[in-house]
């Protein structure tokens, strides 16, 4: 009989039911199946769930004088490699197929990192305003998968180090390193919540909760009364986590404890309990039993047909994407994992270790060729890869001039633009909608002879007193460039941002759904109705202090939101139709900016204030324009390219 409990005790097909639920958990919500805002906690589930049986397996064996490093990680190479590497063959021959270059070079990336069980450092690193969304990343949902290898690349040889057969010591290391990673988690919660969310150091403590579990840190009580209690408290903590939470919860940190705590419960109460016997019943354990496979294949199903589409799956196409998913899960189970776990195949340790080998080295360097190879271009013709090329087209010394801090700025890091004259006269202050607007602007400033600064970072909108809750900076950031904009030399100072996502609140096409928080020292802005008036009172505040320095104050309106990544669609539209054309709703434009427009129409009323209307540019009556003779104006759903920026440099003529 199969074993999945510590100390050698026997199967306990509730395990494989609690997994099923995990698992379950995560699909629904990755597939963005309504109230299932909190799914993703089917992570933390599964890690608690693996440190109770790795621990208890390699606890029961040391106490036996048994264990063994290459016997573990043979288990390990069995139970993980198989599944996986089939996986990354089929998900590289659908990236080939579907992703345009840019595109197969982030998977290439990706894929190299998870050759490696490194996929978490990956997707940490890319983390950012700048990053694509989730759905564009098939090979996203592994980074669990590596830090549990990593978990398992480590914690043998601290239990060795620590001893197993003396409980008080090992309670007292484990214990230690449960603290130490939970104080790390919430302290990363709030300040590198990348970091928190991807690597080991943050997620260790869910994993050392099932160690101390197996260790026998507590027991579980006589009363069947008790057992029952325990079982479906644990059970509605998961739940609070799976129902209650969003993606926008502070995460793992504090959060983290409701789920993984409600898991340690149902494992604690055992598999008496009547809530645990209801996860023995057969289809729920076998949920269970195809759950690695389930996970591993489910992701990349959706976001491949979310690239071939070009949107989201709707409700039916994901019901039949979800089906697809169990499908190849079980034939994955069937197969794959279950020959390779039962030894069929019959390898010796030597020669499986230096297949493993083999199939990580071929991984790495399948991914180096996409890399190197810059995606393949040569895969579409030369008028595909120049549009696909605008999605690059950014100012190019973004790197350089955007995303500062209000340290930055009082250290003189700010960007020149315009002429080589010696004194700058004008300021262009704004979030990653300014800097898209820098090409424009030099090309004006240059042409007058004149000489600016830029003053950006991400997320902040040049609202002075108001802060956004997703940012700490901006608050900071912006008192900063209100010094140098009030300053003597200053004459004109050009404000641009995204204005609607902080006015409304609300992100945008297919952006992920959400809300952008802003508030102030008078209102905490929890409505539509009190952002607002939080944007409003922070635009007059920024426009009064400006006029009354004597500045001359020019508003960009935003440009139209596209509300999907122009370059690729358009790409994808030309291969089918070459005469195709893409526009965006001038109707929906207006109504997203009225209340935008309406709070600009104040500010020059009351201040003098120029506004500029972008619109007047891109669209009619009726429709925006995202393309001008089939090149792309924007590099993205709603950044210009540079090529989009410069078709306003007449209407920004009148700033000078």
């Amino acid at each position: 009989m199969r074993q999945n409990c510590p100390g050698g005790a026997g199967y306990r097909p509730d395990i494989d039911g609690l997994r099923a639920l995990a698992v379950l958990a995560v699909v629904l919500f990755h597939y963005r199946v309504p109230g299932f805002g909190g799914g993703f906690v089917g992570v933390d589930v599964f890690f608690v769930i693996s440190g109770f049986l790795i621990t208890g397996l390699i606890h029961a064996e040391m106490q036996q004088n048994r264990f063994s490093l290459r016997r573990f990680y043979e288990r390990r190479i069995r139970r993980i490699f198989p599944a996986l590497f089939a996986m990354l063959i089929a998900a590289t021959l659908a990236a080939g197929i579907i992703f345009f270059p840019n595109s197969l070079v982030r998977f290439g990336q990706s894929l190299l990192a998870t050759g490696f069980f490194a996929a978490n450092f990956e997707f940490w690193r890319e983390a950012g305003y700048f990053d694509v969304a989730a759905d564009q990343k098939p090979l996203l949902h592994l980074w669990s998968i590596a830090v549990e290898e990593q978990f398992y690349l480590v914690f043998p040889a601290l239990l060795l180090l620590i001893g197993a057969r003396s409980k008080p010591r090992l309670l007292l290391g484990v214990g230690t390193i449960f603290a130490a990673s939970l104080a790390f988690s919430i302290w990363s919660a709030r300040h590198a919540p990348a970091a928190g969310y991807y690597l080991l150091p943050s997620r260790m403590w869910e994993l050392m909760l099932g160690a101390l579990l197996a260790i026998g840190i507590v027991s579980a009580p006589k009363s069947p009364i008790a057992r029952d209690a325990i079982a479906a408290s644990g059970l509605a903590l998961i739940a609070f986590g799976i129902f209650r939470y969003s993606p926008h919860t502070p995460f793992p940190g504090i959060a983290a404890l409701v789920p993984c705590l409600g898991t340690a419960m149902v494992v604690l109460a055992g598999e008496g309990a009547a809530l645990n016997r209801m996860l023995s019943l057969k289809p729920v354990v076998f949920v269970g039993l195809i759950s690695y496979s389930l996970y591993l294949w489910h992701w990349p199903l959706y976001v491949f047909a979310h690239a071939a589409l070009f949107r989201a799956p709707t409700p039916l196409e994901s019901a039949a994407l979800v089906a697809a998913s169990f499908a190849l899960a079980w034939l994955s189970w069937r197969y794959i994992e279950t020959p390779f776990r039962n030894r069929n195949w019959r390898w010796p340790q030597p020669s499986l270790f230096r297949r493993a080998a083999l199939a990580m080295a071929a991984s790495a360097a399948c991914a180096l060729v996409i890399v190197r190879s810059e995606g393949l271009p040569q895969r579409f013709p030369a008028g595909i890869r120049a549009i696909l090329a605008e999605a690059d087209d950014h100012e190019p010394r973004m790197s350089e001039c955007f995303g500062l801090t209000a340290r930055d700025v009082r250290d003189g890091r700010l960007c020149r633009i315009g002429g080589k004259v010696q004194a700058a006269s004008f300021l262009l202050w704004g979030d990653s909608h300014a800097d898209a607007l820098i090409p424009a602007v030099q090309s004006v400033a240059k042409r007058e002879g004149r000489s600016g600064l830029f003053a950006g970072t991400d997320s902040c909108p040049p609202l002075l007193g108001v802060k956004r809750a997703d940012t700490a900076k901006c608050e900071a950031f912006n008192n900063a460039v209100a010094d140098i904009a009030t300053s003597k030399a200053i004459r004109e100072v050009i404000l641009e941002a995204r204005w609607a996502k902080n006015a409304e609140g609300s992100s945008f096409g297919e952006e992920p759904d959400g809300r952008v928080r802003i508030f102030d020292d008078i209102s905490q802005g929890r409505t539509e109705a009190e952002t607002r008036k939080v944007f409003l009172r922070g635009l007059e505040r920024t426009v009064r202090a400006l006029v009354g320095a004597g500045k001359k104050v020019v508003l960009i309106a935003s440009v139209p939101e596209v509300g999907y990544p122009v370059p690729p669609v358009l790409a994808r539209a030309i291969m089918a139709d070459p005469k195709a054309t893409l526009t965006t709703s001038a109707a929906l434009y207006r109504e997203r900016q009225k209340f935008v427009l309406a709070a600009f129409a104040q500010m020059q009323r009351r201040y003098g204030a120029q506004i500029v209307y972008p619109d007047r540019v891109f669209c009619d009556s009726a429709a925006c324009n995202v393309a001008l003779n089939g090149r792309p104006l924007y590099r993205d759903a709603h950044h210009l390219s540079v090529f989009g920026a410069k078709q306003l440099t007449p209407l920004l003529a009148a700033a000078f």
